[in-house]
């Protein structure tokens, strides 16, 4: 046992360190000095799926954005609620937005990689950003993307975005869920030419629009739960430049409001992450349980050197996410939660796969999707796991 809580504290140590390095590495968008005015157009796409609530302020900021060449295109995707109607409240102050309205989703396709194909087809920018309709961004944020892109000399931005909803259990959950991508993803290694990773997020994807075009828009997304990551992988594939920055204070995004709405949430996407393979979501399961849960019954049922190993190995994990999750503007008594969190992923995840199963699919914006047609899809993470040299 002595030799397993030695291996625990190595790992987790090992990982709290790569995050931080790399992190750290990520150039912020706050060191870019947009101006008003480069000579280029801007593309804004943002899908909008009974968003009421949320929207309008998302618009507004959008609006009150610094950078002058803006189009700003909101699709309206099948909406059963207000979004229609809260679009153009904002509209009439502000006629440079455009709605278009989707009333039947085509077969073969999801409701949002459907919406941005749409939005993007009619999109004049020499640039497109892809965006979500509860997004607030800052007023310099496009201005500052762009001369980074061309400062750069970027074919794909993405930022990193700030979550701003409130309540400690809610912030600590987001930042061990972040915390886990982060290290798969590796998003500091996307702008390495060779290596096997890529990048993309769903609140700030920013494209040169003939790249968008060459690698054949959402085509090959349209099926794609986790659309923003899979967007990035085709732009990677395709050998253009991308990166990612610390958007954080330029892109805030509300992620949820609840624990129980983020839980819901994510029942479209974590089976999705695990290609919708039992044996994959069993890997990740026992990885999680073996490296991150296993130390609390350590500190429990052993003693000696055991114990303090483990109790390290806790504290070393709720150190190091927690200086991540005070860094974001999150009060320090909220890293106390970071204790119970791995317990909420293990059951997302398990609830996530069961539904699946169950149902023999997913249900996403109203529409439900056969396991079947879900499997004959490329995994967004194919390939990141293979070793290649200089990666």
């Amino acid at each position: 046992m002595i030799l397993l809580s030695i291996l625990c504290l190595v790992l987790t140590t090992l990982v709290i360190v790569e995050l931080s390095v790399g992190f750290a590495g990520l150039a912020a968008l706050k060191d870019y000095n947009g101006v008003p005015h480069h000579g280029t157009a801007v593309s804004v796409i943002v899908p909008a799926c009974n968003e009421e609530d949320k929207i309008e302020a998302g618009l507004r900021s959008l609006v009150s954005q610094d950078y002058q060449q803006l189009e700003i295109i909101v699709v309206n995707d099948r909406s059963t609620d207000g979004t229609a109607e809260s679009i153009d409240r904002v509209r009439e102050e502000f006629p440079q937005i455009h709605r278009l309205d989707i009333e039947k989703l085509p077969e073969g396709w999801l409701g949002k990689p459907h919406a941005l194909q749409r939005g993007a087809k009619v999109a004049s920018g020499d640039y497109l950003l892809f965006t979500d309709a509860d997004v607030m961004l800052e007023p310099t944020t496009i201005s500052r993307a762009l001369a980074a892109m061309k400062e750069r000399r970027l074919d794909h931005l993405a930022l990193v975005f700030k979550n701003i909803t409130s309540g400690g259990l809610l912030n600590a959950i987001v930042a061990d869920i972040g915390a886990g991508l982060m290290w798969i993803l590796k998003p500091w290694k996307a702008q390495i030419a060779d290596s096997r990773y890529f990048v993309g997020v769903g609140a700030f994807n920013m494209v040169r629009a003939n790249v968008y075009r060459e690698i054949g828009q959402h085509e090959q997304v349209r099926m794609q739960v986790i659309d923003d990551l899979f967007l990035g992988k085709l732009i990677k594939r395709g050998k253009y430049r991308q990166e990612c920055l610390d958007g954080r204070g330029f892109v805030d995004v509300p992620w949820y409001c609840s624990v129980s709405e983020l839980i819901e949430g994510l029942m479209k996407n974590v089976y999705a992450f695990f290609n919708y393979t039992l044996g994959y979501m069993a890997a990740g399961f026992l990885a999680i349980s073996v490296i991150v849960v296993l130390p609390y019954w350590g500190v429990l049922f052993t003693d000696g050197a055991t114990r303090i190993c483990f109790i390290c190995t806790l504290v070393a994990r709720v150190v190091g996410i927690g200086i991540g999750l005070i860094s974001s503007g999150v009060e320090k008594r909220a890293s106390v939660w970071l204790l119970i969190t791995p317990f909420f992923m293990l059951y997302i995840i398990l609830k996530a796969t069961t539904l699946a199963l169950v149902r023999g699919g997913i249900s996403w914006r109203g529409s439900f999707y056969p396991m079947r047609s879900l499997r004959k899809q490329e995994w967004v993470l194919s390939g990141l796991f293979k070793m290649q040299a200089g990666t």
